[in-house]
C-alpha cells in the first residue's frame, strides 16, 4: 500500500485523498502507509477519549514527519459539541480544521447502504467545504 500511495502522490496526482481505517498502524516509525502525506486529518468523535486518541495520533504523525496534522470534529450536535471540541482539543493541543455536524440525511444513507443524494446533507457538505478551504489555505501558506 505504501509504495502504491507513494507512486500516486509522486507521479500521478496533485492531490490524493486516502480514507484510512481507524488506528495508528498507518503511522509506524518505519514509514507507515502515511509516510508521504503532506496533511493528516484526524477524525474525532465528540468524546474526551476520542480527542485524547487524536492527540496521541498527532504526536505519532509529528514523529513520522507529517508536516501538517489537524483534528476534525465529527458527528457534532451543535452548538454544545462544537464548544466541547474546541475546549478539549485545545487542552490536548490538537488544532482543529473544522467540525462536521451530525446529520440525519447521512445517518439514513448509511443505514440504507446508499450514497448521500445530491440534495441531501447540506450542513455536512458546507462543513466539509470549509475544512477543504482551511487545508488548502494551510498548503498555500506552506508554499
Amino acid at each position: 500500500m505504501r509504495s502504491l500511495l507513494g507512486a500516486a502522490i509522486e507521479e500521478e496526482a496533485d492531490v490524493t485523498l486516502v480514507d484510512m481505517e481507524a488506528g495508528i498502524e498507518h503511522l509506524s516509525r518505519s514509514g507507515g502507509t502515511l509516510a508521504y502525506a503532506d496533511v493528516l486529518l484526524i477524525v474525532m468523535e465528540p468524546s474526551r477519549k476520542s480527542i485524547l486518541t487524536g492527540a496521541r495520533t498527532l504526536a505519532l504523525a509529528e514523529e513520522l514527519g507529517i508536516p501538517r496534522t489537524f483534528g476534525v470534529g465529527n458527528k457534532a450536535r451543535l452548538p454544545d459539541d462544537a464548544e466541547f471540541f474546541a475546549t478539549v482539543a485545545g487542552e490536548y493541543g490538537v488544532p482543529l480544521a473544522g467540525i462536521v455536524p451530525q446529520d440525519p440525511d447521512v445517518i439514513e444513507a448509511d443505514r440504507l447502504g446508499t450514497p448521500l443524494g445530491p440534495d441531501k446533507g447540506a450542513p455536512v457538505r458546507a462543513a466539509v467545504a470549509e475544512i477543504v478551504a482551511f487545508v488548502d489555505e494551510q498548503l498555500v501558506q506552506a508554499g
